[in-house]
């Protein structure tokens, strides 16, 4: 990616906290090849064609991010009417698990490792304390369990953190064939992707869409000691990267 100086390369990867800047931890991560996403940009017409679904898709996650947060703090936020079935699903989830949360869009920082992000929500999960990450993707990668050991690696820092657990919380919303195929039509972005939701894809099915519906899936992320390693190995990565602005900073601009 291109800077144009360094007030630029600082404001775009990372915060300054205390007079101490540190890189973001979301930038650290980015560093990691993403081959799914090379191949949606090969597959659009041309590039800004690709940024511009891309850049869409950011904004409806957003919405939907910025909505189920302001759920959880105790508000009442207008839901539009493109999301109500992803709102509707979450709710209720809220009602089948209890959720409390302790923080929510709070940053946290890691001086050990010099590092530093924004976590989804710190919160209790059915009894269980632990970094609650929200996700609007069509499926739980595992490259989130990269990001999220980095929140609970800061974290732990505190001496009075007690052992914290690791979930995503995956919400989205599809339409599926009511022919019975077993077709899932997906729209994000104005990109539409359809597939099977099980099995084999019926290509020959004229397929018939369903209302949308709203998606919710919990998952624990095990083996954090082998994410923070990636993680922690991205960071260097990252460093080795960025050395020409790094050094900048390390001596004084």
């Amino acid at each position: 990616m291109y800077y144009s100086n360094l007030k630029n390369f600082m404001a775009t990867n990372g915060y300054e906290i205390d007079g101490i800047w540190y890189p973001r931890v979301t930038s650290i991560v980015s560093i990691k090849a993403k081959p799914a996403l090379y191949k949606f940009y090969a597959d659009q017409a041309n590039f800004a064609a690709a940024d511009a679904i891309k850049n869409k898709s950011a904004e409806e996650g957003t919405l939907i991010h910025e909505t189920v947060e302001a759920i959880l703090k105790g508000e009442t936020p207008e839901i539009p009417d493109t999301i109500k079935p992803v709102v509707s699903a979450f709710l209720d989830f809220r009602k089948q698990n209890e959720v409390v949360p302790h923080q929510i869009e709070t940053r946290v920082v890691s001086k050990k490792h010099h590092y530093a992000g924004t976590l989804d929500c710190l919160a209790e999960l059915n009894g269980q304390l632990g970094v609650l990450d929200i996700k609007t993707s069509q499926a739980i990668y595992r490259d989130f369990g990269i990001q999220t050991s980095a929140y609970i690696e800061a974290l732990r820092e505190t001496p009075s953190m007690p052992p914290l657990k690791r979930w995503i919380l995956r919400l989205d919303q599809a339409r599926y064939c009511i022919k019975g195929c077993g077709a899932k039509m997906r729209e994000k972005g104005g990109n539409i992707k359809i597939r099977a939701d099980r099995g084999k894809l019926n290509k020959d099915c004229p397929h018939v869409w369903g209302d949308l519906l709203g998606e919710v899936e919990l998952r624990e992320l095990p083996d954090f000691e082998k994410d923070l390693r990636a993680f922690l190995a991205a960071k260097g990565l990252w460093e080795w990267e960025h050395d020409y602005w790094l050094g900048q900073i390390k001596n004084g601009f």
